[in-house]
């Protein structure tokens, strides 16, 4: 989610504000009142700034009904219903409340005692009585977690669990109904959680000690980096496994991963994943499942055709944490976290490691596989975490990975071709295409003005922006444009002038500036400081100074545009009566691209792709 400015939590709320009328009619505006003073945001707030202020308001403890949100922002009623769907998947305060079940008997086995809970379900460790073996049995969360959905997904959890085989994923014993609650019944593993093993990595770096503890033992750095780069393996090994039994756990984080006594990872919590195969209607739109700090951008934005890139994603934030003590993606709110996954790169190991990174020769390599593993872009990733897998045990072997150090070239051909905000501008298409012919028509018109003119007029043209020639000849064309353009803007937002959310506001503030400059340099040479033909140079310049600034916030490839732009102003000042068609054609080149771009149907982002393994 992009940054955007929260308000901070109201100190005292609003209920006690009475909305009937002395006839005892409901006051409407006394509710919209009340409203409006628990949601003190104005009602045209971006959808980014609505979501950061309910994420804000429900991490400070402060309720705030969704119906309300709703109520006070409809225009986006259907993105807030579809992102607040699963609040509960990733929200750590929820918990639900459950009498005590220990001493209960589920069929075959006895609640000893509680290991752990969360928006899943709730763990115990159990006695299977039966064989008088110890074992951790999940049931389903009760109370407001207990929903249909829910439920579809834990038997999910319990049927694609129960298929896997692998040394390093914990598997299922057996699958039940008690009292209409599913469970599940596992082995019982003697260890700990990953997380621990991160919180102690973290403390060693603080402090910066000579020797690290990691799983229990003492070793050097390099044996500490080395071993985090095995669990990494070991995950990513198990992770492949599963895709290619069509399984996607989407939920990988050091909490979901145990720790035996013979330091062998293994992976639980199957409660996220998606079946390749799975019924219509699991998996919901716009629903965010996931934990924010080691979740991948396409999670993070919602979207339901979560590949293997995201798991590979996931492994890669996992061993991040495993060698910097923190997770990939930080903030103090949700909202922070959310604002990091969407708009950061790869994080660096070289500019998060604590005290500087040291010189080990694993690192440099592994940098570069982690950028790899957690590119922003799925395409950009690992095809399949075998790949991935298969570099880590060439950095042990200390061999060079497959995801070598990139060249300037693949770097500039990268960012060209990076588009931060396509599904926003995505159906721009068309109204670009129109911004484009009107600004063509226009400077074709003023071309053929200016050609028709007689020598006389158009030397009072260059020399004054007052003279009738210059009013005829670029003014009225130049404020029919504006019109146009105007028009163009009106009509393909429905009437709605100011800008929508974070991705929107910048191109405003481009734009707005570039009219602005362009009047000032209209200004200049209607004092005499400037001539007409400096004019359209100026328009050339500033038309690729924009291109370039909406490059590095929107579409890469305007970076082209931009360096069109600027060689058509050397080209105008060589050729100054040529100069309308530069500007116009160079505007209309850079619109057609555009246009182009965001009038096509975005394609998939990846369909699921098993490894030839």
């Amino acid at each position: 989610m992009p940054d955007a400015p929260v308000p901070k939590p109201l100190a005292s709320r609003s209920d006690d504000v009475s909305s009937d009328t002395p006839d005892g009619k409901l006051n409407e505006n006394a509710v919209g009142e009340t409203i409006c003073a628990r949601i003190p945001l104005p009602s045209d707030a971006s959808l980014e700034v609505v979501l950061a202020f309910f994420i804000e308001r429900r991490e400070a403890g402060i309720p705030v009904r969704l119906d309300e949100i709703v109520d006070r922002f409809p225009q986006h009623a259907e993105p807030l219903r579809s992102f607040f769907a699963n609040q509960q998947w990733f929200d750590p305060a929820t918990k639900p409340a459950r009498d005590s079940l220990i001493g209960e008997v589920l069929d075959d086995f006895v609640l000893k005692r509680e290991i752990a809970r969360g928006g899943m379900g709730t763990v115990y460790e159990a006695t299977q009585q039966s064989l008088r073996r110890d074992v951790a049995v999940k049931l389903i969360s009760d109370g407001l977690l207990a929903d249909d959905e829910l439920k579809m997904r834990f038997r999910i959890e319990a049927e694609a669990a129960a298929t896997l085989s692998h040394p390093n994923i914990l598997p299922i014993h057996a699958i039940g109904c008690w009292r209409g609650m599913d469970y599940f019944v596992m082995p019982l593993v003697s260890g700990r959680s990953l997380q621990a093993t991160v919180k102690e990595r973290k403390g060693h770096l603080e402090v910066n000690a000579a020797n690290t503890r990691l799983s229990g033992c003492e070793m050097t750095e390099r044996e500490a980096v080395r071993q985090s780069i095995q669990i990494a393996r070991d995950i990513a090994r198990a992770v492949g496994y599963a895709h290619r039994r069509g399984i996607i756990h989407r939920d990988l984080k050091p909490d979901n991963v145990l720790i035996d006594d013979d330091g062998l990872p293994k992976i639980v919590d199957f409660g996220l994943a998606k079946w390749h195969r799975d019924e219509p209607g699991v998996t919901l739109d716009g629903q965010i499942l996931g934990t924010p700090h080691y979740m991948s951008p396409e999670q993070a934005r919602g979207e339901s055709d979560v590949t293997a890139a995201t798991d590979i994603y996931s492994v890669g934030g996992i061993l991040f944490a495993l060698l910097t003590g923190t997770p990939p993606h930080r903030g103090d709110s949700t909202a922070e976290v959310l604002s990091s996954v969407l708009g950061a790169d790869a994080p660096s190991l070289r500019m998060n490691w604590p005290g500087g990174m040291p010189r080990i020769s694993e690192l440099s390599d592994l940098e570069h596989v982690l950028c790899r593993a957690m590119a922003p872009r799925r395409t950009d990733r690992y095809r399949w975490a075998d790949e991935f897998a298969d570099d880590l045990d060439r950095i042990l072997n200390g061999e060079p990975p497959s995801a070598g150090k990139d060249g300037i070239v693949s770097k500039v051909a990268r960012e060209l071709t990076r588009d931060q905000h396509q599904a926003t501008f995505a159906n721009w298409g068309r109204a670009l295409l129109r911004i484009g012919a009107i600004v063509l028509a226009a400077h074709v018109v003023m071309f053929i003005i200016q050609e028709s003119m007689s020598p006389s007029g158009l030397q009072s043209m260059q020399s004054s922006a007052l003279s009738s020639a210059s009013i005829l000849g670029y003014f009225i064309p130049r404020l029919l444009m504006l019109l146009g353009i105007a028009w163009s803007i009106h009509y393909a937002r429905d009437g709605e002038w100011m800008p929508q959310g974070n991705a929107e506001r910048p191109v405003w503030s481009i734009w707005l500036g570039y009219l602005a400059t362009m009047t000032m340099v209209n200004i200049l040479w209607g004092w005499g400081f400037l001539e007409h033909p400096d004019v359209m140079v100026f328009a050339s310049i500033l038309s690729g100074f924009g291109f370039f600034a909406m490059a590095g916030h929107v579409w890469g490839g305007n970076a082209i545009s931009g360096l069109m732009f600027f060689a058509l102003a050397a080209c105008s000042a060589v050729w100054p009566r040529l100069s309308p068609l530069f500007l116009g054609g160079g505007w209309m080149i850079a619109m057609a691209v555009l246009g182009n771009r965001y009038a096509a149907p975005q394609s998939p982002a990846g369909t699921f792709e098993q490894s030839p393994k």
